[in-house]
């Protein structure tokens, strides 16, 4: 009886310690540097024209914005920012959209990358996600790829990250677990 009761404030203690330590699920916070990338992979179809990208944001910093593009990158070095949009400082939470683009997706050439970059270091400025708006090849109606900010990464990050499925933790580091990893 004794021993069950160890296990049960064992469980208990790990899952307080790694709830009070985790950032919301849904949102990047800018905690590393004021000029820190973070970044996503994105897999759209063959032939898809890419329209708009559209960045939801929370920033109530009116000095400062924060920026979100789409880069290509060709496998011999090169690359293209296709578009660019912009928060806007001092409203909260908002969403921004882009110019039309008007890019043809091309898998065999390029790899796809959604970026953003915060301009400023504080808990004012986060990224809640973004949309990329498409028209599959030979489609008449808009289908969308929806990106929560909590899975991008920082892409200067030398921490391993892993995706569980049900959202995204923002890993700062291990030193919190520390405690528990030593007793």
């Amino acid at each position: 009886m004794k021993q069950s009761f160890g296990w049960r404030i064992l469980v208990i203690g790990i899952l307080l310690a790694v709830l009070l330590n985790a950032v919301p699920v849904g949102t990047v916070k800018a905690a590393l540097t004021s000029y820190e990338i973070f970044t996503l992979q994105i897999h759209l179809p063959e032939g898809a024209r890419i329209d708009y990208l559209r960045l939801y944001f929370y920033d109530s910093n009116p000095g400062a914005d924060s920026n979100a593009w789409i880069t290509t990158y060709d496998g011999a070095g090169n690359t293209d920012d296709i578009v660019l949009v912009s928060s806007s400082g001092s409203g909260g939470y908002g969403q921004s959209l882009s110019a039309y683009i008007n890019h043809v997706v091309d898998n065999a050439t390029y790899t796809y990358v959604l970026n953003w970059r915060p301009f400023e270091l504080d808990a004012r400025m986060r990224l809640m996600g973004m949309r990329v708006a498409y028209l599959p090849a030979g489609g008449a109606t808009y289908e969308y790829l929806h990106v929560a900010g909590c899975t991008f990464t920082p892409r200067s990050s030398t921490m391993e990250w892993d995706y569980p499925g049900s959202g995204g933790v923002y890993a700062t580091g291990w030193n919190h677990f520390l405690p528990f990893l030593r007793k």
